[in-house]
């Protein structure tokens, strides 16, 4: 075999099998060039698209997010049921491996792949052109969908959260300022600083009248029994409405946010039917096929030359 490979030796055995292989491989081009002729086309229609709005949930960049949505099973379904694609690529609902076989045609016809400046490319691939251009823009819509309805679930759990959280410190503040209340009805206590002043000038300017200085002396002393629970209510109070008020601001924004209608994706290049096909490419084809033929040729012909020796 070794001879046969030599340079000289096989350039002459070319030459004399020349005949045969250039019918054969002929011959077998021509037939792989009428078979790409039974291929139906497919026509490619694709958008390119930036991620925007998109919060963080993880290290990810938004651009790998987006793609782990788009190529979500949720939108696989989605895309699948709109445009029943169980018919279009005739498989029976029936069949005993329908779901992995459907998945598999369309991970074949679907490509989600990021470019080189941090976008993102859907490319669909159908016989049909218009078809095509129809699930690249149906799959934009349901990722709009899917990334909307993951938002507001999370908005929607910080929302019952925030609203737990101000209805107990509203409850704390309804029985601080019942506690305040008592002690303001049954001790007087109205404002601690400023009582305590305008009391101890009262007693100073009232030298002589023993009712008017008993009185405040009174009130001095219910102060001084009772003053500090009230200060430390008050203070409490002060602090709970504050939080109050926070939580309050913060249920209000996430209301906002929850109500908005908002897309997730900028689209840079808009998808639309082709009117040239993308596949077969027959001349790579038949090519391809030629080689392989060729190739063949040649190792049949070497181990006919062998035997003959």
């Amino acid at each position: 075999m070794e001879s046969f490979w030599n340079s000289s030796n096989l350039f002459k055995i070319l030459i004399k099998w020349k005949w045969h292989i250039l019918i054969i491989t002929g011959l077998g081009m021509l037939l792989t060039a009428g078979a790409t002729f039974l291929i139906k086309p497919k026509y490619k229609s694709y958008a390119v698209v930036y991620p925007v709005n998109l919060g963080e949930y993880s290290e990810e960049s938004f651009t790998e997010q987006m793609m782990q949505i788009l190529n979500s099973r949720d939108i696989m379904d989605n895309v699948i049921n709109k445009f029943n694609l169980s018919e279009h690529y005739k498989i029976d609902t029936n069949y005993k491996h329908y779901r992995s076989t459907m998945y598999y045609l369309y991970q074949e016809n679907v490509n989600i792949s990021r470019t080189e400046y941090e976008s993102v490319e859907i490319k669909v691939l159908d016989t049909d052109p218009q078809l095509a251009s129809d699930m690249v823009e149906a799959i934009l819509e349901f990722y709009n969908l899917k990334v909307a309805t993951m938002h507001k679930l999370k908005l929607k759990e910080l929302m019952v959260i925030n609203d737990h959280h101000q209805a107990n410190f509203k409850l704390k503040n309804d029985s601080i300022v019942k506690a305040m209340d008592i002690l303001r009805k049954d001790y007087g206590i109205l404002d601690y600083e400023s009582q305590v002043s305008e009391l101890t000038q009262g007693i100073y300017r009232s030298q002589g009248n023993s009712v008017l200085i008993g009185k405040a002396e009174k009130q001095l002393d219910n102060i001084k029994q009772h003053g500090e629970a009230y200060l430390k209510l008050e203070q409490t109070y002060d602090n709970t409405l504050d939080l109050f008020f926070q939580y309050r601001l913060a249920l209000d924004q996430q209301e906002i946010e929850y109500q908005k209608d908002i897309t997730y994706a900028q689209v840079v290049t808009s998808p639309y039917p082709s009117d040239i096909k993308f596949s077969p490419d027959r001349v790579s084809i038949i090519l391809i096929s030629g080689l392989a033929i060729l190739s063949l040729l040649i190792l049949i012909i070497g181990m006919i030359e062998k035997s003959k020796k």
